[in-house]
């Protein structure tokens, strides 16, 4: 027996793995800090540390920069995009094309998204309930992530549904991979609406620490491209925008929740 040796190759890679595996659970609970669901629709949230990124893209669409840094506080966010059954616990008829109870709900405008809020909150006697801004999204999607996806810079058809995967139709949420963060779908399936207005310039007058898009405008912003959608629009920076009251089939939503207040 060699006196030098403490433990087996074996037993030494062994730890060393563990080592790293240990190491990834932390830095993912720094950011996943734990998790809540709604009582009245059974929607999953994932609580999210917040903190700062670099948000846009100078490989995509001129409204997409310049590349900047931004910074938001913590939040919660839809693990999934809300699914039919989900949202036939809070109004009163199904909208969509695509049909199925763990689908997400499609064909919602902006103002539909809207009602369904309000009408969550009132049920649960909460205001928390909202959709996010486009810079929590964005934060949410790339989870630490400088990548033009969130899993990489190439393509990968285990992540996503869009053009080359879908068969032109939406699909049951969760059925791809999930980001770092444990959310599926953030890019494809659905488009989801965020909060804010659409400003094709807004990047370059965005304030760093919590934006929440222009004060006015014509369109509202949508995000992460859906199973109609080419790669070009399945990015993490992709941003593009439609009149608030515009149902499409493409179109749906995600929910997000503020963190109450400190009592």
């Amino acid at each position: 027996m060699n006196p030098h040796r403490i433990f087996s190759p074996a037993l030494t890679r062994w730890l060393i793995a563990l080592m790293f595996l240990s190491l990834a659970a932390s830095r993912a609970g720094a950011e996943n800090t734990g998790d809540f669901v709604s009582p009245h629709t059974g929607i999953g949230f994932v609580r999210l540390a917040g903190g700062c990124y670099l948000m846009g893209s100078e490989n995509g669409f001129d409204f997409e920069r310049p590349v900047h840094e931004v910074c938001v506080r913590p939040f919660l966010i839809g693990r999934t995009e809300v699914t039919q059954k989900q949202w036939m616990t809070v109004m009163d008829e199904n909208p969509s094309k695509f049909t199925g109870p763990d689908r997400p709900v499609d064909r919602v405008s902006f103002l539909d998204a809207e009602a369904f809020i309000r009408k969550l909150n009132a049920l649960e006697g909460t205001t928390l309930y909202r959709l996010p801004t486009e810079a929590e999204w964005e934060y949410a999607a790339r989870a630490g992530t400088t990548t033009e996806y969130y899993w990489g810079d190439a393509m990968d058809n285990d992540y996503v549904w869009y053009y080359g995967t879908s068969q032109f139709q939406t699909h049951p949420v969760g059925g791809k991979k999930p980001n770092r963060f444990g959310l599926y779908d953030m890019l494809g399936n659905v488009w989801e609406w965020v909060s804010d207005w659409f400003s094709t310039d807004y990047y370059r007058v965005s304030p760093k620490d919590n934006p929440q898009g222009p004060a006015q405008g014509k369109f509202r912003t949508r995000r992460g491209g859906s199973s109609a959608n080419l790669v070009s629009h399945v990015r993490s920076a992709t941003r593009y925008r439609g009149p608030p009251e515009k149902r499409h089939h493409i179109l749906g939503l995600r929910l997000a929740r503020s963190e109450p207040a400190p009592q």
